[in-house]
């Protein structure tokens, strides 16, 4: 890994923060400019009339009603109060202004509120759509003096809260008169909050159909990652990160879903509750991926995991009292999430630097997940006039890449403890099956031993045989005896392959499995270039490891031949006092292949990590791992080179 202290590297190192960083207000000023409802082109309302022609239809199929709206606080009106003597409006607003009639109601965010906007057509009747975004919380709107919709019971005997986005279609010509009498006393916004659209209904059915499936598709993403991860953390290996990110893609969803909510159903508190409390919930769990994955110490991390279960106690326990609260109340709420929103940035920016010094180079993506997350906070506060026409909100978007740069972390660490699991677990099959080996040889060496025992015993015999021979001169019985008795005392020895003592072992074991399969096994061991031949510089376990999975790959492979020879030959070189190369060939049947990697054939629910594992202790000297499979001539060769 390179050296984090060096001046190279922290210049890099910050160059990427800086361009990512670039980049990231790039993009967001670019969704300000051309996918924001204030900022889109087309005629505005002025004095609570917007005027429409022919052309500014054919050019601007779709308009949203920003401007020019006539806005009447404390007032429930009906079009009945505009007949003789009309009520003049406190003022004229662009929608989105005032989000709790606080401006209006003696510091309370409670009260009701009408709002007014004639608009003029060209005189032949035509079909329009007019889509209404969340109206907080319950409303009535007319249409040239016609009650066309009410959602919820906007007075406030009997209030009843309902949310939801709608469409109406208007045939109209000349000019059409839009009156929307809103009330709201359990939300932390008030009215209208989001600028209707009008246009075409052509125009804005595709548009909110659009709208529609880029929501769709990043809420469908997020869920299907999220619920495999779960499984994977709940049903697989047990891992807490994967559980920890598909708790997070979950949450995320629940955060992001309210276009889609809000299309298809009509909904109270408890869904604006539920989508806080995500939000919330998802800045906690981020906070705790990235303490987990950095290796930042526990004692530093967990308070801020602390803040944030608190935050999401806070969120339920506001939603609770919104029916009692009051201005000072969603003050305090709409700091405190700030608040957290910046510390969550933060801290993860404190994790990957810890991490990145620690050596930790696969958190980094991490880091400009942080950054793009910053920046959306920057451009939350300096753009605050901003609501978008198809995409998200900054802090959406920003959380969307920062579920994906975790999610690429978490993979990488996830994929790295299943690929050292699997490691692991080869290894334990390896040293089993030394194990096993040493104790088939086990028996050899108390035979040995007993018939040692028995040749001192009867060596006194022998001696006075063989005395006896000499004295009688009869030197050709003697030759033949003292044959008999060196081949005697030599049966049964533990044969020398290799002086490298756990390939020498292992080699006994599987030509002993060779024989029984009727493969022919040769091996070659030529160390000369060693000072001491048994000596390699690799732990036994790791060799036993490579070594092992090496003969048993071989040893399956010609297994499955149907016909032909079976063979293995393994030559074990040293050309230098610092390099080891092993070599096997065999031969074998069909091999699998994919992307460039060969497929497991192993049977009985056996993992098939070997190449992977044989892989890895050869990187971890130095060295490399070469596999080539030579389909014509149906071999398969493995050549291992080690620094050791």
């Amino acid at each position: 890994m390179e050296n984090y202290k060096s001046n190279g590297w922290r210049i890099r190192l910050a160059l990427k923060v800086v361009m990512t960083f670039a980049l990231a207000a790039a993009v967001f000023l670019t969704v300000y400019q051309y996918d924001n409802k204030y900022t889109a082109a087309g005629p505005k309302a002025r004095d609570g009339i917007l005027t429409l022609d022919r052309e500014a239809l054919t050019h601007h199929p779709v308009l949203f009603l920003v401007d020019g709206w006539e806005y009447y606080a404390n007032r429930l009106l009906t079009p009945a109060d505009f007949d003789d003597t009309p009520p003049v409006p406190d003022q004229y607003l662009f929608i989105g202004r005032f989000g709790g009639f606080e401006a209006w109601n003696g510091g309370s965010p409670r009260g009701s509120a009408s709002y007014r906007l004639t608009i003029r057509l060209p005189e032949q009747t035509d079909t329009y759509l007019l889509e209404l975004p969340e109206i907080f919380s319950a409303y009535r709107l007319y249409i040239n003096g016609e009650q066309v919709m009410q959602m919820g019971e906007p007075e406030r005997e009997g209030y009843r809260a309902e949310t939801g986005n709608r469409t109406v279609s208007i045939e109209a010509g000349g000019s059409i008169e839009l009156l929307v009498a809103a009330s709201d006393y359990s939300h932390l916004y008030g009215g209208m909050v989001y600028p209707p659209a009008f246009g075409q209904p052509e125009a804005v059915s595709g548009l909110l159909s659009t709208r529609l499936v880029f929501r769709s598709i990043v809420c469908g993403v997020a869920l299907t990652i999220g619920l495999l991860s779960v499984m994977v953390g709940l049903l697989g290996r047990k891992s807490s990160l994967a559980l920890l990110f598909g708790l997070l893609c979950l949450f995320f969803v629940g955060y992001v879903s309210y276009p889609i909510t809000g299309t298809l159903f009509t909904f109270g508190r408890l869904h604006y509750a539920v989508e806080n409390v995500s939000f919330c919930a998802m800045l906690g769990v981020t906070i705790l991926v990235a303490v987990g994955v950095s290796g930042l110490p526990k004692k530093w991390g967990l308070p801020f995991v602390g803040f944030g279960g608190l935050m999401c106690a806070a969120s339920v326990l506001v939603h609770l009292l919104l029916p009692f609260g009051n201005l000072n109340l969603l003050m305090a709420y709409s700091w405190l999430i700030s608040a957290y929103e910046w510390m969550t940035a933060g801290v993860i920016a404190a994790a990957v630097w810890y991490a990145i010094r620690t050596g930790a180079a696969r958190i980094t993506p991490l880091l400009y997940g942080v950054v793009i997350f910053v920046c959306a906070l920057l451009a939350d506060r300096l753009l605050p006039v901003h609501e978008p026409i198809l995409t998200g909100w900054f802090i959406e978007l920003a959380s969307f890449t920062l579920v994906l740069c975790i999610g690429a972390v978490t993979g990488q660490e996830v994929a790295a403890r299943y690929r050292e699991s699997a490691v692991m677990g080869e290894r334990a099959g390896s040293m089993e099956r030394l194990y096993q080996s040493q104790l088939s040889h086990l028996e050899v060496l108390r035979q040995e031993m007993t018939q040692v025992k028995t040749m001192r015993h009867d060596l006194r015999h022998h001696l006075t045989l063989i005395d006896q021979y000499v004295s009688s001169h009869q030197y050709d019985r003697l030759e033949e005896y003292i044959k008999e008795y060196r081949a005697a005392s030599t049966e049964g020895e533990l044969p020398e392959y290799c002086p490298i003592d756990v390939i020498n072992t292992l080699t006994c074991h599987y030509q002993t499995v060779a024989r029984q399969n009727h493969i022919l096994l040769d091996i070659r061991c030529d160390l000369n270039a060693a000072a001491n031949p048994g000596h390699t510089g690799m732990t036994d376990s790791d060799l036993c490891c490579l070594y092992a999975n090496l003969m048993e790959n071989a040893v399956e492979a010609c297994q499955r031949m149907q016909s032909g020879q079976r063979a293995i030959w393994v030559a074990v070189i040293r050309t230098s006092a610092d390099t080891l190369h092993i070599h096997v060939w065999n031969t074998a049947g069909n091999i699998r292949q994919l992307g460039g990697r060969f497929l497991s054939s192993k049977s009985g629910g056996r993992t098939g990590y070997g190449l992977l594992s044989i892989e890895t202790i050869a990187g971890k000297y130095g060295g490399k791992a070469e596999f080539h499979w030579n389909e014509d001539k149906r071999n398969f060769e493995s050549k291992i080179t080690l620094m050791a």
